[in-house]
């Protein structure tokens, strides 16, 4: 009764341990995005114009990354996209403020090993 109760418990953590492990690369590849998208100039750059959406592949505003597990030969597709909108302006310096959400979602949708993530922050034109 013993062993069976703990074949159990050993699938579930498992499961939790893939589940984390994901998560922890969504948002890693999220940071990464935002991280990107605030060096970009305002003016010129076509990846944080206005737009995009989370629910389909709009141009300049989505990627796909392949990710390979060190310790496995594992590999995880996540597709990236972002959402662009104004944002305030700030009245004393003239700066402009954009609102950006950022959606990473892996290729497999197995809700008890993966799950979508979202990320919303601002960036500044310097």
């Amino acid at each position: 009764v013993g062993l069976v109760s703990l074949a159990g418990l050993l699938a579930v953590t498992l499961r939790m341990q893939l589940l984390g492990r994901n998560q922890t690369e969504a948002v890693r590849l999220a940071q990464d995005k935002l991280d990107e998208l605030m060096s970009l100039n305002f003016d010129t750059e076509t990846r944080i114009a206005i737009g995009g959406s989370l629910d389909s592949n709009e141009a300049n505003h989505f990627d796909t990354t392949v990710v390979e597990a060190g310790d496995t030969t594992r590999t995880m597709t996540y597709t990236t996209r972002w959402v662009v909108e104004a944002g305030p302006t700030d009245n004393h310096t003239g700066a402009n403020i954009r609102v950006i959400t950022i959606r990473v979602i892996p290729d497999t949708l197995d809700r008890r090993t993966t799950a979508t993530y979202d990320l919303v922050s601002m960036i500044r034109r310097w």
